[in-house]
């Protein structure tokens, strides 16, 4: 069967495409081809798998698209730009693409229509009404299932082809409880959209039925997103029914944490055990006479039953939530919100838990009674909101622009690349030391831990000013930028040393 069409069917091609502004148009994004000289003709659906040759399954491409598509089809990789422009979409306007966004792309507001159910619990059967509109006028399908019990957990549970018209993602940002906070990822979104299109599914993705609503997905999303996008129009899923939430938060956390699926980000993660935490704490107050942290890690280590449970890590995330969820935070749009920082953003959330909240936040848990005068622990988090907004104001705010590349975008970036963030973090926690007046050495794990006066924060102020004045942010030795883009304090440490920026020198203590 031949494989190359001919000149006179290339010319038919041509006639039948042409439309009525007289231009031939590219299959993959649909723009004009100006120079219909670079017009190259390929196989919609590739010929080694449907050896069609036909003109119906030939379309017009422009000849740079054609090359740069190498072996896929004209469709996958039409999909492969439209999934490309779709993420951008979001990060332009500093957002993430989730499993709701994909739907919103292929089916507007078409999606998210309740389900109504029936368990009965002697036949261990579930009825399940789907409809198909949102004003429920139309008559709903109606199937039965049957109901399966976890032996560990006693949940209930069945499996089901959902439509994808009932399903929505399992909670927004601002609420409480979200089971399902991670976005998208784009390299495995599309990597499974490739395999899903010519193979089956082998596992279901996760969704639970709570009263009247949506079927809510919780895990299996880039499932779920890359099987949409490839046209399906139900859903493998387990369906969970009416779960105990927080118990199923709590397994998907240690599942991308611990077991290691796919990890959740890092401020997702946080998110998460600082949720967890709030659901704790209130068992706690209603229990407990004296309240600490370390009062309310003993609660949750012999209260609960699961052994995944880790209460210092949900009090240090509800501290490093509050701190950059902070009404007043103004370093919060520079903070990338995935494990890595992003051309937009200054700092990411890993590198702000290894290399400043170390200094500036007091290790949890402590054995101070909750709001007793020796706690200081919401006077932290307030006055490490104002640090993070006097760094802000002097290094970033009117000044961070990675499109612009001007000289004080440069200076920002050298201050906020990794080597340099490593020494002059602790520096800076050395000169607030010493400004605070402090002289016992064990105070320097406290550093914030404190009411501050206002007459001190003005010293700190000018402090911050003078470290970010020295002339290493802005000397064009070269040498500069590959010893702080290494990842070794000691190599950022020694060049400091070597320039003049030292704790004496911000102090005014040498010249």
């Amino acid at each position: 069967m031949k494989r190359q069409i001919t000149e006179s069917e290339k010319q038919e091609l041509i006639r039948n495409c042409r439309r009525e502004d007289g231009k031939i148009y590219c299959f993959i994004d649909n723009e004009p081809i100006d120079d219909e000289k670079n017009i190259h003709f390929d196989h919609i659906d590739p010929f080694v798998k449907t050896e069609d040759t036909s003109l119906d399954n030939i379309a017009p491409v422009c000849k740079n698209h054609n090359l740069a598509k190498k072996d896929m089809s004209l469709t996958e990789y039409r999909d492969k730009l439209s999934i490309e422009k779709l993420f951008k979409s979001k990060e332009e306007i500093g957002k993430q693409l989730k499993l709701n966004d994909v739907l919103d792309a292929k089916y507007n507001l078409d999606y998210g229509f309740l389900v109504k159910y029936q368990f009965d619990e002697m036949s261990e059967e579930i009825t399940v009404k789907y409809f198909s509109d949102s004003k429920q006028t139309n008559l709903p399908k109606i199937i039965k299932y049957p109901v399966f019990t976890c032996p560990i957990t006693k949940m209930k549970f069945f499996y089901a082809q959902v439509p994808v018209a009932n399903i929505i993602n399992d909670g927004k940002e601002e609420s409480d409880i979200e089971l399902q906070p991670r976005p998208l990822i784009i390299d495995h979104f599309w990597n499974l959209y490739r395999h899903l299109r010519v193979n089956t599914q082998l596992q279901p993705s996760i969704c639970r039925v709570d009263g009247d609503n949506p079927i809510f997905v919780f895990d299996g999303q880039h499932k779920a997103a890359a099987k949409i996008w490839a046209g399906t129009n139900f859903l493998d899923a387990k369906v969970f029914i009416e779960p105990d939430v927080i118990k199923l938060m709590k397994t998907n956390l240690v599942a991308h944490d611990k077991l290691k699926q796919l990890r959740f980000y890092s401020s997702i993660l946080a998110d998460k055990l600082a949720q967890i935490y709030g659901v704790n704490w209130q068992k706690y107050i209603e229990t407990a006479d004296k309240k600490s942290e370390k009062g309310f890690c003993n609660f949750v280590k012999y209260s609960e039953t699961s052994t995944d449970e880790n209460p210092t890590k949900q009090i240090e995330a509800f501290i490093v939530e509050s701190i950059l969820k902070h009404d007043e935070n103004k370093i919060h749009p520079f903070i990338a919100p995935e494990n890595k920082t992003g051309k937009q953003y200054a700092i990411s959330r890993d590198s702000l838990k290894k290399y400043y909240f170390r200094y500036f936040v007091t290790s949890p848990p402590l054995d101070v009674e909750i709001d007793s005068k020796d706690d200081f622990r919401n006077q932290e988090i307030e006055n490490n909101v104002k640090l993070l907004n006097i760094l802000a104001e002097k290094t970033l705010i009117d000044k961070w622009n990675p499109d612009s590349n001007s000289d004080d975008h440069k200076k920002a970036d050298r201050i906020y690349r990794a080597g340099s963030i490593m020494a002059w973090f602790p520096m800076l926690r050395n000169v607030i030391f010493n400004k605070l007046d402090l002289i016992n050495p064990n105070e320097s794990s406290r550093i914030l831990f404190r009411n501050i006066p206002a007459e001190k924060w003005d010293l700190i102020e000018k402090f911050v000013e003078k470290l970010f004045s020295h002339k290493i942010w802005i000397d064009r030795d070269p040498n500069i930028d590959i010893v702080i883009g290494n990842k070794k304090a000691e190599l950022t440490k020694k060049l400091f040393d070597e320039k003049g920026l030292t704790d004496k020198w911000i102090l005014g203590l040498i010249e």
